[in-house]
């Protein structure tokens, strides 16, 4: 019972989070009130002083790194991974955690659930006299709909958060990933190596996503807890050397 509880309170405690959590935005902590203002403030904040700082095209703004423009909501959000409809919000720095998070206790609790569920199920298909003697309080119809309906659901979540704990412990998001491996081709074309440079290795990046040694001990990673990420979302420490693309006049194929 216990065990079951706490992978009911993961589910709709990370759920909850993760929906009204804002991912964050590159406007977020400003209190100027006109435009202008807001680029010389954001700005200041990114501790940008190159000539020509990167800006969005859309929102007009400076975009910050591992920033991207969400289509849907319509500003950029600052590292974005994607925009989920299932939770009506983009996941993005603030609200990434409970996101993965959520897809672990989902994944876990259908793998539980199937597990407790499987003498129940194969009881049912053994054989028609067995079904005159059912001691379980649970509908012989509703248990087989659960079984199903737990592998399917697990399965697809399960899926997906395997996906998302991968770019996790190598430091990507769903969209940085697709261009990571892009840079990748090219690298390998003109015989380098890619690095990751937001990578610090697997305890590392484990270490910055759950805030653990700076905000909380490490069990606050199995606790569905509030606590928010590393940093304000616009400067993030480089561990890797990473790899700066130079286009000359030949590579103007290698560019989509």
């Amino acid at each position: 019972m216990a065990w079951s509880l706490y992978l009911v309170w993961g589910i709709v405690a990370n759920y909850y989070y993760a929906v009204t959590t804002p991912p964050g935005s590159v406007l977020d902590g400003l209190a100027a009130e006109n435009e202008g203002t807001h680029f010389q403030d954001v700005l200041m904040e990114m501790e940008t002083f190159t000539e020509f700082p990167p800006t969005c095209k859309r929102c007009h703004l400076p975009k910050p790194e591992r920033t991207h423009h969400c289509s849907v909501c319509k500003k950029c959000i600052l590292k974005y991974d994607h925009h989920c409809p299932w939770i009506h919000n983009c996941v993005g720095h603030f609200n990434h955690r409970y996101f993965l998070m959520f897809l672990t206790y989902l994944t876990t609790a259908c793998i539980y659930f199937v597990y407790m569920g499987i003498g129940p199920f194969m009881l049912m298909a053994e054989s028609e006299e067995n079904l005159a003697i059912w001691p379980y309080r649970m509908p012989k119809g509703l248990v087989a709909f659960s079984e199903v309906l737990a592998c399917a659901i697990g399965l697809a979540v399960g899926g997906m958060g395997c996906w998302h704990w991968y770019l996790t412990l190598t430091a990507q998001t769903t969209l940085e990933q697709y261009n990571n491996n892009y840079i990748k081709g090219i690298c390998k074309k003109k015989g380098d190596r890619f690095s990751n440079m937001y990578d610090f290795g697997i305890i590392g990046n484990l270490l910055d996503f759950f805030n653990i040694g700076r905000r909380g001990p490490w069990y606050t990673a199995f606790l569905p807890l509030r606590i928010p990420p590393i940093g304000n979302g616009k400067r993030f420490d480089k561990g890797g050397r990473g790899y700066v693309l130079d286009f000359g006049p030949d590579d103007e194929d290698d560019l989509v």
